[in-house]
Parts: C-alpha cells; sequence; structure tokens
C-alpha cells in the first residue's frame, strides 16, 4: 500500500524557519564571545573559596598569623591562612554569623602534625573580636554543655580533643581528630606557648557574679550579642540557665548606661512578647512591679532595677518565674 503524504501547512513551515533562525543566531552569539574572551575571567574561575596563604601570597602577615606560634613537637603541615569578615563563612561555614554579630576583626589558623606521621592533626585558630565582650559572647555561645573548666584563663574550658579560651579581645580553638590524655597535656602546652605571644589585656567582668548562684548551671552562662530572645536590639544580655524546685528558667541580666535605656529596652523586649501572643497572668501576692505573660505554659517575667534590665525567659512554671526573679531582684541589690 502507498505511503500516504502528510501535507505540511504554511504556518509549521514559517515555525520550523524561525526555529532554524534562533539557532542559528545563538550559534554566532557564542563563537563572538569566544573571540572576546577575557582571560581574566579564567583566572577568577579558579581562585579557590578559602583563605588567603600567607607564605604563597607574599602578603605581610595579618595580626593574628603572627601570634600562632611554631612550638617543638608540632610539626606545620601548611603555611598560615587569614580570614576576614567577607570570607570567614569560606572557612567556617554555617557558623560565621556568631563571630560576624559579636564584632569579629580576622582569623587566622595553622595545620599542624603532632609527633610521628601517623599521630594527631591539630589545627590553631585565633579570632581577634576587637574587644574582651566581644570574645567572651564568641566563647559562651560556642560552649558545649557539661564541659569541665580550665584553669588556663578566666574563661577556658576543654573536651576530650581540644581546648578553648579567651585573652583579652582574642578568642582560641586548639582541636585535633582524636582523644587521648597525652595529647590533652600537648594542646594544653601549646596553649600555654600561645598565651605568651598574646599582648596582655583585660579580661571581661565576670558577669556570672550577677547572677544568684543556687540552681544556677555555671557552664550556661551566656553572652549574647545581637537580638537576644529574638527579640530584634535586645543586644549585650548575659544569661543563666536554673534548676529549681518549682521548674527550670533561663535568667537574664544586662547593664546599660541610664535607668532610662534600661526602661526603654525592658518596653521593647515586653512589646515583642504582646505582639507575640504572651498575655499578662494573674499572680495574686506578686509586687506590681512584677508581671508574668505566658504562652504555651511558657513563662516570662521582665523588670528595671536602676540601671539593670533583668528577669526570666522560658520558665516552665509561673511559680517557678516569680521565684527566679525574686532572687534576682535579691542578688542585684546594692551592686553598682
Amino acid at each position: 500500500m502507498a505511503r500516504r503524504k502528510t501535507k505540511v501547512g504554511s504556518a509549521q513551515r514559517f515555525a520550523g524557519y524561525g526555529i532554524l533562525v534562533v539557532l542559528g543566531l545563538i550559534i554566532i552569539g557564542l563563537l563572538v564571545r569566544q573571540a572576546r574572551f577575557n582571560p581574566a575571567v579564567n583566572v577568577a574561575l579558579r581562585v579557590p573559596l578559602h583563605g588567603k596563604s600567607l607564605a604563597a601570597s607574599g602578603q605581610t602577615p595579618s595580626a593574628t598569623a603572627a601570634l600562632i606560634p611554631e612550638v617543638e613537637g608540632f610539626t606545620p603541615l601548611a603555611p598560615g591562612e587569614s580570614f576576614g569578615p567577607d570570607n570567614l563563612s569560606d572557612k567556617i561555614d554555617g557558623k560565621a554569623e556568631l563571630y560576624l554579630s559579636a564584632g569579629f576583626k580576622e582569623m587566622s589558623c595553622r595545620k599542624f602534625g603532632l609527633g610521628a606521621a601517623d599521630k594527631a592533626y591539630v589545627e590553631v585558630f585565633i579570632y581577634d573580636m576587637g574587644s574582651a565582650q566581644n570574645a567572651f559572647a564568641v566563647f559562651s555561645g560556642q560552649r558545649r554543655p557539661g564541659s569541665p573548666s580550665s584553669s588556663l584563663t578566666a574563661n577556658a574550658y576543654a573536651t576530650t580533643n581540644a581546648l578553648f579560651f579567651t585573652h583579652g579581645r582574642y578568642y582560641v580553638e586548639i582541636v585535633a581528630d582524636r582523644a587521648s590524655e597525652e595529647l590533652q597535656s600537648s594542646l594544653e602546652s601549646y596553649a600555654k606557648a600561645l598565651l605568651a605571644k598574646l599582648p596582655a589585656e583585660g579580661e571581661v567582668k565576670n558577669e556570672a557574679a550577677l547572677f544568684p548562684k543556687e540552681g544556677l548551671a555555671l557552664d550556661s552562662v551566656r553572652l549574647c550579642s545581637a537580638d537576644t530572645f529574638g527579640c530584634e536590639g535586645l543586644n549585650n544580655m548575659f544569661t543563666g540557665e536554673y534548676t529549681m524546685k518549682s521548674g527550670k528558667a533561663t535568667g537574664f541580666v544586662a547593664r546599660r548606661d541610664t535607668p532610662e535605656q534600661a526602661q526603654a529596652e525592658a518596653k521593647r523586649y515586653l512589646d515583642f512578647l504582646a505582639a507575640n501572643g504572651y498575655q499578662k497572668v494573674q499572680t495574686p501576692g506578686s509586687p506590681a512591679d512584677l508581671p508574668v505573660l505566658v504562652l504555651d505554659n511558657s513563662f516570662e517575667l521582665v523588670f528595671v532595677q536602676d540601671k539593670t534590665l533583668a528577669g526570666v525567659h522560658d520558665a516552665t512554671s509561673r511559680e517557678a518565674a516569680l521565684e527566679l526573679a525574686a532572687k534576682l531582684k535579691n542578688e542585684l541589690k546594692g551592686k553598682p
């Protein structure tokens, strides 16, 4: 049987011609762009997304890089690297915002081998945070619950394979790829050599002294540099976690320059709570200046004492909120 020919309409023919014309224009455009290609673009695409090797770059070493010592037994595996606010996330992707919000200036790091080739691998990080308070903010924000304190500095703790501490405006991490008692001793020796190179500076005031001791987990005291509890503009707030007979709660304290500033920030936080659905709850026998707010069994309480903004966050019961607030008010009495 003869195959029946299919007629092609004029519209289909024009569409086909149009597609061919478009393809031709694309090919011509690609050829033109290739002829005009800027070789500098290819160079830029091959630049790795990490800090500059100080030895390879020929640049003057950054201030923090010059503070990383070479210690006997620690064999340098690579030149040091340095990072600024614009590329810190290339090294610590996912955690950079904690440092940036706390006033980060620069960080340098270097890798070492400890002992023979099959022994531990160690990396040292020094962060210049601009001030002792900023250094404490990242130290406390990174601290692992239950980690034992170290006597290296006023703010220091250890894990099974690392040391973390502050010294003035510097925050330091010394991290190994494995854990052992012998390794911990070596890390402490390296930390002491590093501390000897750091300039002498005052430490941040121990704000844990502002919190009542009973029920407080000392390793939970933290400094939130920005937007505490999600409230925009509620900055530089110390917090501490409590376990009491009436429940759990977080206490918070912040020194301000004037009583008016403390009052304004208390109002800011109360407005934030109200905007998020918190409502006042009846508190028989409670002083008038200690109103309790609640949402879904989470209780909040805010007060001002002279130039100090303080209160209770996320208490598990109204009784816990009132109990901790009373302890805070009593602790803050007479303190400048």
